[in-house]
């Protein structure tokens, strides 16, 4: 605990807005063995599984007094997708993305669609008024066959006007985002 802490004071960051959430052993047993692998979040929203946290309630109550009303938790029941079912199908690996046009899209690997409780799932999560609107399925067998993974999904590169424009077209997901 005091590692962490003092890790974040280095960082620069104020105690005060700091939430110290510990995730839970048993997700950790069943194969999460990274927080990326059982939460994704973006702005103010939190994707998660609902065993993600050691007293995942304290922690969602946490960060929504730090962040105020404008925290949107959105948590995976484990009847809807089972921990195994999520560790198997990467489904927080994946990356949210903020629409310019407003709402959020959910980038997954090609593993949710073939899940099928978790492609169920983000069927009914377009549909429920949460900030997650859009969903787009990546195959990523070739960058796990390489050593990479789902996680290569969280890069996120700012580029500018000209910086854009040296970039191969072909490579581009969507010019939306």
């Amino acid at each position: 605990f005091r590692r962490v802490l003092f890790r974040s004071r280095l960082h620069g960051l104020d105690e005060k807005n700091v939430v110290l959430a510990q995730q839970n052993p048993d997700v950790i047993d069943a194969g999460v063995f990274h927080n990326d692998v059982i939460a994704v979040g973006n702005g103010n929203v939190l994707f998660c599984h609902e065993l993600a946290f050691v007293d995942q309630h304290g922690v969602m109550n946490e960060i929504g007094v730090k962040l105020g009303k404008s925290f949107v938790p959105i948590q995976v029941t484990n009847d809807e997708v089972s921990v195994e079912d999520a560790v198997e199908s990467y489904l927080f690996n994946s990356q949210l993305l903020t629409l310019a046009g407003g709402g959020m899209l959910l980038l997954v690997p090609e593993e949710c669609r073939t899940n099928t409780r978790v492609w169920n799932y983000l069927q009914k999560l377009v549909t429920m008024g949460t900030p997650i609107s859009e969903v787009l399925v990546m195959d990523l067998r070739e960058s796990m066959k390489n050593g990479g993974g789902p996680a290569c999904l969280r890069l996120r590169v700012e580029l500018t006007e000209k910086e854009l424009a040296a970039v191969n077209p072909a490579t581009l997901m969507n010019d939306t985002l």
